[in-house]
């Protein structure tokens, strides 16, 4: 990569500081969620989903919060990776191009709530299980060096079995909340590193 500096790069990668301020957000809106829903057994997309009585479960009293949380920080991890994707190299353009396309089907997530279009948002949500692992460990394996690509490396492993284990526990009545934040949780951990350190370490992770 090559290590220029100017507005038009550090701008971009500014907007993954703030990727850790989802964990937050959503740790905060699953508590405010009601009675009943579980970090561990219920998946994020559920904080989007409106609770239709007053004795649901599994659902959010502010879905709309939740679902502006996805939009926010999709967009957000998106125009991050714009300066990947016009990199100088094809490792770069493909990294960011995986950042991207995870990104905007995460905003298509915020956009398309689970319990209004449940096969459009299941359509939308697939690529970001996808893309966003893979984002992360190609990310770590081609552009850095040193304990940020080990770093970057197991976060990836993380995320990928996360991934795997979503998929397989999906409709299960326990666990598939764990899985699904191991398999999202670690690139909001990665990137405000990979923000700070491209500049400095990717010119020289070839």
């Amino acid at each position: 990569m090559r290590a220029t500096g100017g507005a038009t790069r550090t701008i971009p990668y500014a907007a993954w500081l703030a990727q850790p301020a989802y964990l937050a957000a959503e740790v905060l809106l699953a508590l405010c969620a009601g009675v009943g829903y579980s970090l561990a057994d219920d998946t994020i997309s559920a904080l989007g989903t409106t609770c239709d009585s007053l004795d649901a479960t599994g659902c959010s009293s502010a879905a709309w919060a939740m679902n502006l949380v996805f939009i926010g920080f999709g967009l957000l991890q998106a125009v991050g990776a714009i300066p990947l994707v016009r990199g100088a190299s094809a490792r770069e353009r493909v990294v960011g191009g995986l950042w991207v396309l995870a990104g905007v089907f995460s905003v298509g997530v915020g956009l398309a709530p689970v319990d209004v279009h449940p096969t459009l948002h299941a359509l939308v949500a697939l690529p970001v299980f996808v893309a966003q692992p893979l984002a992360l460990l190609l990310h770590a394996r081609w552009l850095t060096t040193g304990r940020v690509r080990v770093a970057g490396t197991a976060l990836g492993v993380a995320a990928l079995a996360g991934a795997v284990s979503f998929g397989a526990l999906l409709g299960a009545d326990a666990g598939s909340g764990a899985a699904e934040r191991l398999a999202i949780w670690p690139a909001k951990l990665w990137l405000p590193l990979a923000a700070l350190t491209l500049g400095r370490v990717g010119g020289r992770s070839r």
